[in-house]
């Protein structure tokens, strides 16, 4: 029989059967034409109404087999919804074991028609549909593909066969599979959040349920008293593996959580834990969740291991012209980036003369830089900036004293405490005058640092009265300040008030930064924005479209979405305005930063545009979403725009290089070399435009950024979204429009660290092995500093002949020049030579031999610096007397369990200054001792 259908060079025979009366025939007929129909479906298809009229045809037995026939064909055709319909009326003739590309076509088909029916929340739903689904389901459960399970559930909101397939297979590993790789992924709040609500039901189901993952849970659904429960139930019974795991748990929600529900927390425990009694565990629990701890650590870690190249630094000082604002700009943020979180000034102490050159607004960066270098002492946050800060609420230098509320901020950001909150809020209304908007400027932008994610309305109310003033200076920061304090709260009278205001005002700054600051409150809604993001798209004017662009891309961050990608892409290419179209294709970069690899294909014809701000939107793409990875096709995009004929094209790939390569060294990339010396000759040459120069000195300071101990981590160690970090990067994007936002950029820098702590908080020297080559992971060698020799007087030259003459003797074979010299005389050199290059190859052949005997694996210590593509080659030793109480990583804060509680403990020493160990409250200096003024002295 297959033969005789390998032989038919025709299907009209077997269309001819179909009009015979014989039922035997006509079944006959539709069985051949089932098995030919891939060969023969354009001749077929001709007669696709006889076939469509048997199966119709309710007296006919074989009308599900019409119905598979008519299906192939509409397939074919293309006419995919046809080939569906009729596949539902094969019933079990349509068999989903195929693996053919019809079978998979139109089971796909089903599916996504099956989640758009359940997505919109239609009651009529064809069965036939559900029951294809259902047989789907059950032929992957046979197979134990689970995990396919678990993504066609989410997206077809069947909760039931979620759970189903969370208990079916190994649940541990599906919960943290579902946890970190789908549920950011859906697009519905209340769909997340229900699934969120099912993760929590089935984690408590265990004996002993995975805590840390329980209340990462509770965290995304907003329910900080049972968090609090959750730490207080494990401190309560004073067992030391639960208290270790508490402790684990609070700096983990530090890392991964909101401002505002950390806050909510921490008021919840310790209103449960007193009700207990204070303890000490509750105590550290609360210093854990405020963040002091966690700040601490990272100051002792940015401190000891400071590798900061001083030379470049000087370097691009001297050849910067510091007169002109836009240089002195550059060398500002150049050392604030390099010095991040370092709490080491000296390049600022070291050159007073420079820094009195700065004027104006230059003043104000430059003192706001202090509070990026100093970045997490918000014990000493005041005492720090007490010289810059006002007197008696009286202004005499608004531009450094505005810049050091700013500083003040970055100091504490994301971190407010309520006295510092309260001061910058007492600065909005304490100043009158000409001067005052100024410092509403710096005290607004340092309450948006300070108070981000904090959702106080409060001082929302109090910014939006700063606003109303309708002054661009104060007004611009006002708005970027409402979206960092309100971030990501889809606030509904915030967003009202600020959309009509936005259509009110003439200042286009402010318009600008509201449209920012409408991004940032729509921070991770997803579907939520759509409706705005449809209002704002269609406005004429271009920077409330701009707006549209910040709110998908803020929305939408690290989703991946497909109709976000879209939308961006429409407007990148289509959008009169270049601004629009800068920012819409930079956005990219944000929504597909947990996919990297994407990006380069997706930009490379962006980035060949003949905009050159849609190039240098691609540029900075590039550079967000492969930031820290050393993305070899990115590098590859980015290196020619290095030569781009257009200033600003350089600065934007110069930015993104820095991005991409940052921590890295010659030996793991060898284009670090290579773009490191690129940078040093933009700064060098004269007729470089002044543009160039900046973006070069900025990634100079990005690459070897917080002493070259810190990457752009816009997600976190547990693969959660850093809301700081994407928000201090998008800021960052807009110093295109205004300097000072540059500092931002210190909310996307993340110490890259290994910090292990015991019970008493404390870190205890130990060793976690590297299994790998330790040179892969050094720090970058310094660059050596030119040696200037001084000059060496010339012998006068005499001639041979002269010479001669004067000593009355013919000229000695060393008198004659080498050309003269005989081939004999020449010999034992070459020969000299030849033995020197086989020491020589012997000697690498010997270093060689050793550096491979000894690279496997080295040691690296509490406290140091650990690369994120490090980690995977990081062992924990066995048999150590430390032991980590969490399994899967090793980056960051660990807490970690003494196995020999008895024995005694040796502790890292630290290595920060005393005056920055100590509270605030007691850095007043002590009396000095008695002593004798030398009086002679003076009359000497």
């Amino acid at each position: 029989m297959a033969a005789q259908v390998e032989a038919l060079t025709s299907a009209t025979g077997l269309i001819s059967l179909l009009d015979e009366n014989e039922r035997e025939l006509q079944f006959y007929g539709l069985t051949q034409l089932n098995a030919v129909t891939d060969r023969f479906w354009a001749e077929i298809s001709d007669a696709i109404s006889r076939i469509e009229i048997l199966y119709e045809d309710e007296t006919f037995q074989h009308r599900q087999l019409a119905a598979l026939v008519a299906s192939k064909i509409y397939f074919h055709l293309g006419e995919f919804d046809d080939a569906l319909g009729f596949a539902m009326g094969a019933g079990e003739l349509f068999d989903l074991t195929d693996t053919s590309s019809y079978v998979q076509t139109v089971v796909n088909h089903a599916i996504d028609t099956y989640i758009a029916r359940r997505a919109s929340e239609a009651s009529d739903i064809d069965p036939r549909l559900e029951a294809v689904v259902e047989r789907m389901f059950a032929r992957c459960f046979k197979s134990k593909d689970y995990a396919q399970v678990i993504g066609i559930a989410i997206e077809t909101r069947r909760l039931d066969v979620l759970e189903q397939a969370l208990v079916s297979g190994d649940t541990q590993s599906l919960l943290s599979y579902v946890q970190h790789e789908c549920v950011d992924l859906i697009r519905s709040i209340s769909v997340q959040e229900q699934v969120q609500e099912l993760l929590f039901k089935v984690h408590m189901q265990f004996d002993t349920p995975d805590y840390e993952a329980v209340c990462l849970c509770l965290s995304k659904l907003n329910h900080p008293k049972k968090t609090a429960e959750i730490l207080d139930m494990l401190v309560k019974d004073h067992i030391e593996d639960k208290i270790l795991s508490a402790y684990q748990i609070a700096f983990d929600l530090d890392a991964n959580a909101t401002q505002e529900f950390t806050k909510a927390v921490v008021a919840e425990f310790e209103a449960v834990s007193a009700a207990g009694g204070a303890s000490t565990p509750a105590t550290q629990i609360a210093s854990i969740l405020r963040g002091d701890e966690t700040l601490k650590l990272h100051l002792e870690f940015l401190f000891r291991n400071n590798k900061t190249d001083m030379n470049i630094l000087n370097r691009t000082c001297k050849l910067l012209d510091s007169r002109q604002s836009l240089a002195h700009n550059a060398t500002t943020f150049s050392n604030a980036f390099m010095h991040a979180g370092t709490t080491v000034d000296t390049f600022l102490r070291n050159n007073l003369e420079w820094l009195a050159r700065a004027s104006s607004w230059s003043k104000f960066s430059a003192t706001a830089a202090l509070g990026v270098i100093h970045r997490g002492q918000i014990k000493h946050g005041f005492h720090l900036l007490q010289p810059y800060l006002p007197v008696d609420n009286t202004s005499a230098s608004p531009f450094s004293e505005g810049g050091a509320f700013f500083a003040l901020g970055l100091i504490h950001a994301c971190h407010g405490t309520e006295k510092v909150v309260t001061y910058l809020q007492d600065a909005l209304v304490s100043y009158q005058g000409q001067n005052a908007e100024i410092l509403q400027h710096g005290a607004c932008l340092g309450l948006g640092a300070a108070g981000m994610g904090s959702g106080n309305e409060d001082i929302a109310t109090a910014m939006m009265n700063v606003l109303f003033t309708d002054s661009a200076v104060s007004g611009e920061a006002a708005s970027l300040g409402l979206g960092l304090v309100m971030m990501g709260s889809c606030h509904e009278a915030t967003l009202k008030g600020v959309l009509d205001y936005a259509k009110e005002t003439k200042h286009e700054k402010i318009i600008r930064m509201l449209s920012v600051g409408m991004g940032l409150i729509m921070f991770g809604r997803k579907q939520q924005a759509d409706s705005m993001i449809a209002l704002l798209i269609e406005e004429e004017d271009p920077l409330l479209r701009l707006g549209a662009v910040h709110v998908i891309t803020m929305a939408y961050c690290g989703t991946g979405d497909n109709g976000a990608i879209r939308k961006l892409l429409h407007l990148a290419v289509s959008d009169v305005k270049d601004d629009v179209r800068r920012a819409a294709v930079t956005g990219l970069g944000f929504i597909l930063l947990r996919s990297p690899e994407q990006v380069p294909r997706m930009v490379e014809l962006l980035s060949e545009s003949f905009n050159p701000h849609v190039r240098v939107g691609a540029a900075l793409a590039l550079g967000i979403a492969c930031a820290g990875s050393g993305s070899k096709p990115a590098i590859a995009i980015l290196e020619p725009m290095l030569k781009d004929s257009v200033d600003f094209v350089v600065e934007g790939a110069s930015i993104a290089l820095a991005f991409i390569l940052i921590q890295q060294n010659e030996t793991y990339e060898p284009k670090v070399a290579e773009v490191r010396k690129r940078f040093a000759t933009i700064i060098e040459t004269k007729n470089s435009e002044g543009v160039s120069k900046f973006g070069a000195a900025i990634a100079q300071g990005i690459i070897d950024a917080g002493g070259r101990n810190v990457t752009i981590g816009l997600t976190t160690n547990d693969g959660q979204l850093n809301a700081p970090a994407c928000a201090g990067m998008l800021v960052f994007t807009q110093f295109w429009y205004w300097f000072p936002l540059a500092h931002f950029l210190s909310l996307s820098f993340t110490p890259t660290a290994l910090i292990a702590i015991n019970k008493n908080l404390k870190a205890p020297n130990l060793d976690v092995s590297c299994v790998s080559r330790k040179a892969l992971y050094a720090y970058p060698p310094n660059v050596e500093q030119p040696v200037v020799q001084a000059p060496t007087k010339i012998a006068t030259a005499v001639l041979s002949t002269t010479k001669a003459r004067r000593g009355g003797k013919k000229m000695g074979v060393a008198d004659e020049p080498m050309s003269a010299r005989s081939t004999e005389d020449a010999e034992p050199v070459r020969e000299s030579a030849e033995s020197m290059d086989v020491d020589e190859v012997d000697t690498k052949g010997v270093q060689k031999k050793a550096r491979k005997a000894g690279s496997d694996t080295f040691a690296v210590s509490n406290i140091a610096r650990l690369l994120p593509f490090q980690e995977k080659h990081m062992k924990w030793p066995a048999g150590s007397r430390y032991v980590p109480v969490k399994h899967g990583r090793i980056s960051g804060v660990l807490v970690v369990k003494d196995t020999m509680p008895g024995e005694p403990e040796d502790l890292v020493q630290s290595m920060l200054p005393d005056d920055l160990v100590g509270e605030e409250e007691s850095v007043d200096a002590a009396m000095p001792e008695p002593f004798e003024y030398p009086f002679d002295a003076d009359s000497a």
